[in-house]
């Protein structure tokens, strides 16, 4: 039987600060889900590294690109396929809504593990590879990473987290939050290994998602409630 091929997904990093593109360089390069290259900037200008490379997806860094509007039109223009993921700190959350709402199709925050930034482009090309490239070109945010939405709609909600969680089962989402695996969290609150998997299983449940990824994306979520 013949094995479907996994695409290699191209990534651009469109960020001043070196630190942060080499940090998530060596994240995004380290799936084993999804192989992830980061394209190199040697000296090229945004403009350029996006004409010439078409990436499947921009990481734009909105502390250090002032004028984000801009770069996301730009890519409009020259990248129409590619995916745009705000990369944000927690101090300016009013830009961050402002840019968002240009049309984008996800929002990581650089506070959050490396776990939630692999599960947000693992969704994106979840979501992409179904599509033809002019559906990709006329589509923007749905379920797409973190706070994606349809260009249009009104702002979501914020999420809150269902009454019937409890405690132990809110402490347990806390940690995976954190990044903590199934055995960090076991140790972590002197339980064995069975007994977290039996609280996971309840709480993809309860909170209605499939997997550990998508209650990555949900427990970060940049709106979302505490639990």
């Amino acid at each position: 039987m013949a094995s479907t091929a996994i695409r290699t997904l191209t990534i651009a990093i469109l960020s001043s600060q070196c630190l942060v593109r080499l940090g998530l360089q060596k994240i995004l390069e380290s799936s084993t889900t999804i192989p992830m290259v980061v394209l190199p900037q040697q000296g090229k200008t945004p403009d350029r590294l996006l004409a010439e490379s078409r990436p499947d997806v921009v990481i734009l860094d909105l502390e250090t690109e002032r004028d984000a509007l801009g770069i996301i039109n730009q890519i409009r223009e020259t990248a129409p396929t590619s995916k745009i993921v705000l990369l944000c700190g927690l101090d300016d959350q009013d830009r961050t809504r402002e840019t968002f709402a240009s049309g984008v199709d996800g929002i990581i925050l650089k506070v959050q593990p490396p776990e939630v930034v692999l599960a947000v482009i693992e969704a994106l090309y979840a979501s992409a590879k179904l599509q033809t490239p002019v559906e990709r070109a006329g589509t923007r945010g749905g379920n797409f990473g973190i706070l994606g939405k349809n260009k249009g709609e009104a702002d979501p909600l914020p999420q809150a987290w269902p009454d019937a969680l409890t405690e132990r089962e809110r402490e347990i989402i806390r940690l995976v939050g954190q990044g903590l695996s199934n055995k960090d969290i076991a140790y972590k609150l002197s339980i064995s290994d069975s007994t977290v998997r039996h609280h996971m299983t309840n709480i993809f449940d309860k909170v209605g998602v499939p997997n550990r990824q998508k209650l990555l994306i949900h427990a970060h979520q940049f709106r979302a409630t505490p639990v």
